[in-house]
């Protein structure tokens, strides 16, 4: 350590130290990648002197300093005995008993998930600290997080040459769609002089050269001349981005402290009316919210960030550890399992004022499912660690919290009781019944599909063919159906398949007009 961090107050200096640790156990993940996906051909001497490195900067974490956190010490010292572990991990990769994927895996979420979040905690603990920086701050790991793990997941690629495999390209574009987001949500945050650093910071041959690979990688028909570029040249690339993030990082840090300004010390608080306000009765409304003051919310708010997701994005895989809480402002998202062979379960359709694997979040647990948008859709999300440390302090958010994964449960089961105790026809009318509450009160004839038909079968637990025929059904009694619209006789046509749960939503509720078929 040297002469001017002994200066430091003990917050920033343990700061740099997770810092430090996190940055070189992404460096062995990547060196491990090359070692595993070449089966040991490349990069065995690397591997062994990073281990070196590596378990330098986990003395130098252990011996920083006390830790300020709440609850005392506990993620801590589940985190250092993580990294006691980390010694199994390498002798299993060393020996080739681990497949990349799994290996991967454990470096992300077992050993850096917990850091960053440690990271970002201790960060919201020093005394004076301007939470917006906290926000940026937690943004910029985040960033080069995901620079990490396309290093890693590259590596994989440039060795086993799958550049061409759906699933992996799905998964590299993913990676560089989040280092931009994350970089935006930083850059929206950063005093002039940071933004000033980190474009000069990542400028230059190799930004330049990356920027073309990514572009191959977007575009199917140019994925092939990828295969021609050696996995070390890869390696190295991304690894001169990574070490230049991490000098910036390194400044961002000792800029938190209020007593020791690098640069110009002022960030301005993020403008609420810009992002938030369209927004902000739709926000208020959700459960997650819906008891909290206005003081409390706006604390949380501050932290948050709305995007529009497009048809088809990715917002995590099954096995993933979640960064972020999810909640959908408008829109569909889907849930569901894949398998080996390609074909994926969908166990749940969310929408307007629905959460995504807050479980997940809450427990700091990999997510048992996969989530993909089915339609465009705008997303409210908050930085995990921000929520959990949320939940601690405030006891009316917890409150909702609770109270919004009950509801889940419910749910779930009454999912379960449809496609096991319904037929499909039940199932299929449920269905169009529920789409026209939340489309119009239960109102109006049409009834519009928010979503291909092929996963509206999955999620009714049927065939595609199945649900088709259930579909004439309704076309014999009455119904016009053409393409994703659907049109019922008259608005209580549908009213058969009602349950209590739907009448708590339904205009036409205990009226003249109510045939009251919930109570049956």
């Amino acid at each position: 350590m040297g002469i001017d961090e002994l200066s430091l107050q003990p917050g920033i200096r343990q700061l740099l130290a997770l810092g430090e640790t996190a940055h070189q156990i992404q460096l062995e993940r990547g060196c491990s990648a090359l070692f595993l996906d070449s089966k040991g051909e490349i990069f065995a001497d690397e591997l062994r002197e990073q281990y070196l490195v590596t378990d330098k900067a986990i003395f130098s974490l252990k011996t920083s300093g006390d830790y300020k956190i709440n609850p005392p010490k506990q993620n801590v010292l589940k985190m250092l005995q993580n990294l006691e572990e980390l010694k199994t991990l390498r002798g299993i990769v060393q020996t080739h008993e681990i497949e990349f994927s799994q290996a991967m895996n454990l470096y992300t979420y077992e050993y850096l998930g917990p850091i960053l979040d440690i990271s970002i905690e201790q960060a919201l603990r020093i005394e004076g600290v301007d939470p917006v920086k906290v926000t940026a701050y937690s943004n910029f790991l985040q960033w080069k997080e995901r620079a990490g793990r396309e290093r890693a997941w590259g590596a994989h690629g440039f060795c086993s040459k799958v550049f061409r495999n759906r699933e992996f390209s799905e998964r590299m574009i993913t990676l560089i769609e989040e280092q931009g987001a994350y970089k935006r949500a930083f850059m929206s945050l950063a005093n002039q002089d940071q933004k000033k650093d980190i474009e000069e910071t990542l400028s230059g041959y190799v930004m330049e050269c990356l920027e073309d690979i990514h572009r191959q990688l977007a575009d199917t028909d140019r994925a092939e001349e990828l295969e021609d570029l050696s996995p070390v040249t890869w390696f190295e690339l991304l690894t001169g981005k990574i070490e230049r993030l991490k000098l910036a990082e390194r400044n961002l840090v000792r800029n938190l402290s209020p007593a020791h300004p690098v640069a110009t010390p002022t960030i301005s608080r993020p403008e609420r009316p810009g992002q938030l306000e369209p927004y902000m009765s739709v926000i208020r409304a959700l459960p997650a919210f819906s008891r909290l003051h206005e003081e409390e919310l706006n604390s949380l708010l501050s932290h948050a960030d709305i995007r529009t997701y497009t048809k088809g994005k990715l917002l995590f895989l099954q096995g993933e550890t979640l960064t972020r809480y999810y909640l959908i402002l408008s829109g569909w998202v889907k849930l569901f399992k894949g398998t080996d062979s390609g074909t994926e379960t969908v166990l749940q359709m969310l929408s307007t004022g629905e959460s995504l694997m807050e479980a997940s979040v809450f427990l700091d647990i990999p997510s048992a499912v996969s989530a993909q948008v089915e339609q465009d859709t705008k997303i409210l999300s908050i930085p995990a660690p921000i929520i959990r440390q949320s939940l601690l302090e405030n006891k009316n958010f917890a409150v909702n919290m609770i109270g919004g994964l009950s509801m889940r449960s419910q749910g779930l089961i009454r999912q379960i009781e449809h496609s096991r105790l319904k037929t499909a026809t039940e199932r299929v009318g449920w269905f169009l019944l529920k789409l026209g509450i939340e489309q119009s009160g239960g109102r109006a004839k049409a009834v519009t599909l928010p979503y291909d038909k092929a996963t509206i079968a999955s999620y009714l637990d049927m065939t595609p063919e199945t649900f088709s025929r259930s579909l004439n059904q309704f076309r014999k009694k009455g119904f016009t159906i053409h393409n994703d619209q659907i049109t019922r006789p008259d608005p209580t046509a549908l009213c058969r398949f009602c349950d209590e749960t739907l009448a708590q939503s339904c205009s036409f509720r205990d009226n003249e007009d109510c045939p009251q078929t919930y109570l049956d």
